[in-house]
């Protein structure tokens, strides 16, 4: 059983916040355990107005999000409360306490971490993961992928089966992105027990030694058998560049990878990313292992259960083709076809493509954007190839020849980031986006290519332009495979549209049609290094136009 919290200590802190009296009722069965339905039927309400309730208090204590684990951080919120008004930092013991105190004298600290009551399948993955952290005695567990395929899930699946294993679990989310002096803080506090922990200090002009920090944190480490779990590890890492490095400031995480990787103890910290630190390529071995979650039918087949729906086998195939293993886009998919489409998987496939809703898209965004501009380049390229695209064509078409070399950090960048496929095939190494991710950068380069072209109209000019230049959207880059060139063929079909719907409601179409007829007849003596692919765009566009 875990210690509970002070009832009048949360009646105080909830009343500060404007917590009315049903709602606090309600809180205090949440945070006993009680599911919505059995609230419900005490307080003789409706499931519904439980959950308004409870929304309402986590808006008292600014709790966002969408999902389960916002009454776990409310109650880590309390529990913090508390532990800061008693001035205490005895994490062990007494009522309050932050740790959860178990029957067997171990403590656990599940901070943020979701709600994991349903789950499906993983066996083989969980069975592996168990071999790595209890039975092999690993110090690091890297679980790599693509947001939404699972990998927070698995992990607290995870250490609720292994958790007897350990004298603490202590999960910690850093999307918060807490300097690495305040994190490793808040963990050797933890581990110290009341007892104020004796730190080395560097000049005063500088922080207190991070690297004495570090070292204090070992010993715990060492002294107890501790399952770390950091969760989120991509925020820390530095957006806008090549995959796997640190934020300015933030450096000190990657000092604790490479001690806790290389020096001897008896934990294991397990760090779920949807991005790839460089060091874990080099401290990779016996004791430092990763995974990434595989594309699962059997947890798809579950959640189209749960809604009552049921899929013939070839509608399978082409859901998982299209979704791959993001399961979070699968739950989307599930409750769109049995809101919109009568529960008939057939009919939503007949009548959508690739369905990617907004909350989808933006988790996508924030990958697209974390890219350096060299790999969105080549991500473009991928998404007007909408296939399995070699190396050496890759070289051939992009307009500036990069060096081998960066080619393949960019490739090895994108890998990092679970953005793309790498597979062998014929004697050569051919390179493929994940399919959600491919949906995404298409739409979202037919959308930047009709605003160049809006652009073209207004000024007449080619100064703006950025992907007509750089990318040659009618190319047929598959050559000899069929279907490619269609494929190619139905960007530029998109482009006519929205051009199309725009035109219809402004000025129609002759008099744009006319002036990127006039901007493409100057271009025609120009040389491909003044205007890269921006001719034979222009001139594609236009013969679209006009079909």
């Amino acid at each position: 059983m875990t210690t509970p919290i002070p009832q009048n200590f949360v009646q105080t802190i909830a009343k500060e916040r404007g917590v009315t009296d049903a709602e606090l009722e309600t809180v205090f069965m949440a945070l006993d355990g009680q599911s919505t339905a059995t609230i419900a039927t005490k307080l003789g309400i409706s499931d519904i107005a439980v959950r308004k309730r409870l929304g309402e208090v986590y808006k008292k204590f600014q709790i966002g999000g969408n999902g389960p684990g916002k009454l776990s951080e409310l109650r880590h919120q309390l529990l913090f409360s508390y532990h800061t008004e008693q001035g205490t930092s005895d994490f062990s013991r007494g009522k309050g306490s932050l740790f959860n105190l178990t029957a067997g004298g171990r403590q656990q600290d599940w901070g943020q971490a979701p709600d994991v009551s349903i789950f499906y399948g993983r066996t083989e993955e969980l069975t592996t993961l168990k071999q790595w952290t209890v039975s092999d005695n690993c110090r690091l567990v890297a679980l790599l992928g693509l947001a939404g395929t699972g990998k927070t899930t698995l992990s607290v699946q995870l250490a609720k089966q292994v958790q007897n294993e350990f004298d603490f679990v202590i999960w910690r989310s850093l999307r918060s992105t807490p300097p690495p002096f305040d994190f490793l803080s808040n963990l050797i506090e933890l581990f110290s027990h009341k007892q104020k922990p004796d730190l080395p200090l560097a000049d005063p002009s500088k922080r207190i030694d991070l690297n004495g920090k570090i070292s204090r944190l070992v010993e715990y480490l060492r002294k107890h058998r501790c399952l770390l779990i950091l969760d989120d590890f991509e925020a820390v890492l530095r957006p806008e560049e090549l995959a796997g490095h640190y934020r300015e400031g933030y450096e000190g995480y990657r000092d604790l990878i490479v001690r806790l990787c290389e020096v001897n103890h008896n934990s294991c910290v397990v760090l779920v990313s949807s991005e790839e630190p460089t060091e874990l390529a080099l401290l990779g071995g016996e004791k430092v292992r990763s995974l990434k979650p595989a594309i699962s039918e059997e947890i798809a087949r579950e959640i189209f259960q749960e809604k009552g729906l049921s899929a013939q086998d070839r509608e399978w195939k082409i859901l998982l083709s299209r979704y791959g293993g993001n399961l979070l886009a699968l739950k989307i998919v599930a409750t769109t076809i049995y809101e919109f489409f009568e529960g008939n998987v057939f009919k939503f496939l007949e009548a959508t493509a690739l369905f990617i809703e907004e909350h989808i898209s933006n988790l996508l965004a924030q990958q697209f954007d974390r890219m350096s501009s060299s790999e969105q380049e080549i991500a473009y390229w991928m998404a007007i190839a909408q296939s399995q695209i070699s190396l050496a064509t890759l070289r051939e078409q992009m307009l500036v020849n990069s060096s081998l070399s960066d080619l393949l950090k960019n490739l090895d960048s994108l890998g990092r980031r679970s953005l793309i496929d790498k597979i062998s095939k014929g004697g050569e190494t051919v390179f493929m986006l994940q399919p959600l991710i491919v949906q995404y950068v298409t739409d979202r380069l037919v959308e930047q290519i009709r605003a160049e072209v809006l652009e073209t109209v207004k000024t007449q000019e080619i100064e703006r332009m950025g992907l007509l230049k750089t990318h040659n959207l009618s190319v047929c880059i598959a050559k000899g495979e069929g279907g490619k060139e269609a494929r190619s063929r139905s960007i530029l079909e998109s482009v006519k549209n929205r051009l199309q719907v725009l035109f219809l409601k402004t000025t129609g179409s002759e008099e744009p049609l006319n002036i990127l007829k006039k901007v493409a007849s100057d271009l025609e003596d120009k040389s491909m290094l003044e205007v890269g692919y921006a001719r034979e765009n222009l001139a594609a566009i236009i013969s679209e136009l006009q079909s």
